[in-house]
């Protein structure tokens, strides 16, 4: 068999080590995500009921919701800002940037002696964490081939598990000291923006897109063809034509059903075992995020499998209905702490996290590259609003219904049969990243050349 020459197998073996090195940091980058924003939920308790100085179940879920809510607004500030950012000065350079914000005010959290104080660190830890995670996404689907992406992404999706049950160890081991030291730990992903710097590089696609730039830029606007005017444009001009609104609301639906679920449903889960318990519940707080990581982690893998076998409405109507099914039974059904509510907790950790991992791979295939990172944080993170809402929403609902956060997180958890009903609008995806839009694609083949 006829070898590659030389310099052809150098360069292949440099992409497959750019790609893991992507895979590789937007692992450990998910895994810190999952880290920094899930302190809050397994310390809300302790901590809040030490600052407002109550054991109040309906205050400090109160208080909580109001925390949340700012922490979403963040998140979904963030990820559109940093999401448009990253299609102007690259992923990688915006994954360092993201890390760092989330990593820095994770730790002054553990300053806070109010609760208002506390929500504004929470914020710029949402703004961090937003923008990694949906740059991250965009760049593992760009750095991997089209065969193996979905593959690729649940992997990468399996470190946000990693990173939640990473935060129930540290509980067990620094819980009983106080809930501070948890959030001082938050301070370590800043260390991985050496690692980003030193070997990430940017995904070829958009290394194209900023070629194609360099070289209209170069030409006088009266001599510029309309392919070349159309990509120096403002990538939020192109969000709001017609085709691309067709494709990001339907998306929004989809993704603000997981994300309100997520954050108005899941989030209360720490506080309810407090108040089944009735004590501070430090080892049962953390065995129940183990068996809710537990499914998450396997949901990157087995998510991945059913997404190649079912497709991706399918398997999106599947999940939603099984999160809905397990989530409500969950909280209406379980009266105590045990086996019970574990193996409820572990199933519910893996469905109602599969959306992500679909979301994830599906999301990128929309969109061309040039506007891929902003539609992307647009269309993944407009659902964080009203996760927002929903979270204040939650927190009425559980002084409603006397501080029961059972009774207020199955209400809430119906949101899935809206996410059902949206499935039905969800547009046809090519199977494969564009690189530019179909009827723009001659000239940009014409311009690389």
């Amino acid at each position: 068999m006829e070898s590659k020459p030389d310099c052809l197998a150098s360069s292949v073996d440099d992409n497959e080590r750019a790609n893991w090195h992507a895979l590789i940091a937007t692992w450990l980058g998910g895994m810190f995500d999952g880290m920094d924003s899930s302190i809050f939920a397994i310390v809300l308790f302790p901590a809040l009921s030490e600052m407002l100085h109550s054991n109040s179940h309906s205050i400090v879920g109160m208080h909580g919701s109001y925390i949340i809510a700012t922490f979403m607004v963040g998140w979904a500030l963030g990820a559109i800002l940093f999401g448009v950012l990253a299609d102007y000065i690259g992923r990688a350079r915006v994954m360092t940037l993201t890390i760092l914000l989330y990593a820095l005010f994770t730790g002054l959290c553990a300053t806070a002696h109010s609760t208002w104080e506390l929500a504004l660190y929470r914020f710029l830890v949402g703004a961090g964490i937003g923008g990694e995670m949906g740059v991250g996404a965009v760049m593992i689907s760009e750095c991997w081939p089209n065969k193996s992406r979905v593959f690729a992404v649940g992997a990468m999706s399996s470190s946000l598990g990693v990173g939640y049950m990473l935060t129930a160890t540290l509980n067990l081991l620094l819980g009983h000291h106080g809930w501070r030291w948890l959030f001082v730990a938050g301070v370590v992903p800043a260390l991985l923006t050496f690692y980003i710097r030193a070997k990430l590089k940017e995904p070829k696609q958009f290394v194209e897109v900023q070629n194609l730039k360099i070289l209209a830029k170069a030409k006088s606007a009266d001599t510029r063809s309309a392919f070349e005017h159309r990509i120096l444009r403002s990538t939020f001009h192109d969000l709001l034509e017609k085709e691309t609104l067709s494709k990001i609301l339907p998306v929004v639906a989809l993704t603000s059903t997981a994300i309100i679920a997520w954050w108005a449903v899941l989030a209360w889960i720490p506080a309810w075992i407090n108040q089944l318990t009735g004590e501070l519940a430090v080892e049962q707080r953390s065995f129940a995020m183990y068996f809710k990581d537990t499914g998450m982690i396997i949901s990157g893998f087995l998510g991945s499998w059913l997404i190649s076998k079912m497709g991706y409405k399918r398997c999106t109507i599947f999940t939603f209905a099984m999160a809905f099914i397990c989530s409500t039974a969950m909280f209406l059904t379980t009266k105590s702490f045990g086996i019970v509510l574990l193996l409820w907790i572990l199933a519910v950790g893996f469905f109602c996290h599969v959306p992500f991992v679909i979301l994830w791979s599906y999301i990128p295939e929309l969109f061309e590259a040039r506007i891929r990172s902003t539609a992307f944080g647009v269309s993944f993170n407009i659902g964080r609003f009203a996760a927002a809402l929903a979270a204040l929403g939650s927190g009425t609902l559980i002084g409603f219904f006397g501080g029961s956060y059972a009774l207020a997180a199955s209400s809430i958890a119906s949101v899935y049969l809206m996410g059902i009903a949206a499935t039905l609008f969800m547009p046809k995806s090519s199977g494969r990243l564009l690189m530019h839009e179909p009827d723009s694609s001659p000239e940009a083949e014409t311009a690389l050349a």
